[in-house]
């Protein structure tokens, strides 16, 4: 087992998400859930609380959405990561505006989870061979 681990914020306004995506987080030896949020302005604040690795969020949320939420975190904390979560009806549309405001990844909901434990291999990995402060170099 890694002694540095991916951190990891999960932002979805459905509770059942939320909880079906840290369960499967929580089962990976190399990530840990540092937090959740239920919309963009939450996850703007924790993120800036936490300084997650990586970020996993819904595209469509109330107050505050995916979208907007990317573009502050992208412009306040360029470092963390963010991958984004659709429903199929909505994927198309956002996400060329996802990957536009530096989405690493938009998933379709519900999420394949073959596909989440990929992306979380593939972050750890960069984020341990960039050492410092990300997962695998934390001081």
């Amino acid at each position: 087992m890694p002694d540095k681990k991916l951190t990891v914020l999960i932002v979805d306004d459905s509770r059942t998400v939320l909880a079906q995506i840290e369960s499967f987080v929580a089962a990976n030896e190399t990530a840990e859930v540092v937090g959740t949020a239920r919309n963009g302005a939450e996850a703007v604040q924790q993120v800036s609380r936490l300084k997650p690795d990586l970020v996993l969020m819904d595209i469509v949320m109330p107050d505050v959405d995916g979208l907007s939420a990317l573009r502050l975190i992208a412009a306040k904390n360029p470092e963390t990561r963010v991958a984004m979560l659709s429903s199929v009806g909505a994927m198309a549309s956002k996400a060329e505006e996802a990957f536009r405001l530096g989405a690493i990844q938009v998933m379709s909901k519900p999420i394949d989870e073959d596909v989440l434990g990929a992306l979380l291999a593939q972050e750890y990995e960069r984020a341990r061979s960039a050492g410092g402060s990300r997962a695998g170099g934390r001081q």
